[in-house]
């Protein structure tokens, strides 16, 4: 699509076909197949663009919101996920499609290491660190991290989990947990909704979603 046909179909949809709220920023299409699936404000663009991208494995480190829906959809299961049932429509996803995504990016990500570093103006391309790893499972890597974060000397402690490629990263990548604690700790832990396997708790329905990601509209 030419810069003139997307400032026609822009033109012809002047409100975002997603929120309905804000005027259009961009034509969203299918990065596969290139069909043209809408025009949409700048927000949902770039939410859109982190929900696809958290269903793939990344090269470097995971986009920031990508990773969020990692550790929401971790601390409470699929209930996290229906907050976002509409843009999950419009990428012609259900709930259980897209949380069985998350979950086959989340196994393929199994190293989990710890890295550290003195430097207290935190993680840069220029970052010095420290690692251990890979660990045996994410418990271990919870003391290692816990551990650091009260020894002297280290400023910043990250946990990241790293697709087992052979990488020898000198940096973290993959999903990266700044925090200490659990995701239910950081994110909170709700009972409803699906769980981890598509199925009701109980024969439940699914429950409404919390609040948005940081920076979403």
């Amino acid at each position: 699509m030419s810069h003139s046909e997307r400032a026609a179909y822009r033109d012809r949809h002047p409100q975002c076909q997603l929120c309905c709220r804000r005027p259009t920023a961009a034509v969203d299409h299918d990065a596969v197949t290139g069909q043209v699936r809408g025009a949409v404000c700048r927000s949902c663009n770039s939410w859109l663009g982190s929900m696809e991208a958290a269903l793939r494995v990344p090269r470097g480190v995971m986009q920031q919101q990508a990773a969020y829906l990692h550790w929401r959809f971790e601390a409470e299961g699929t209930a996290a996920l229906a907050h976002y049932a509409g843009e999950l429509s419009y990428l012609g996803l259900t709930v259980k499609e897209f949380a069985g995504g998350l979950l086959a990016v989340r196994r393929r990500l199994a190293a989990p290491y710890v890295y550290w570093t003195g430097q207290a103006a935190g993680p840069a391309g220029e970052t010095r660190w420290t690692k251990t790893g890979p660990l045996a499972d994410a418990e271990e890597a919870e003391r290692h991290h816990r551990r650091l974060r009260h020894a002297c000397g280290a400023a910043v402690v990250v946990t990241a989990f790293e697709p087992d490629d052979g990488v020898n990263s000198p940096s973290p990548r993959g999903l990266v947990k700044p925090f200490t604690g659990s995701p239910q700790h950081h994110y909170g832990s709700r009972r409803t909704g699906l769980d981890r396997s598509g199925r009701p708790p109980g024969g439940g329905q699914q429950g409404a979603g919390g609040p948005g990601p940081p920076g979403r509209a």
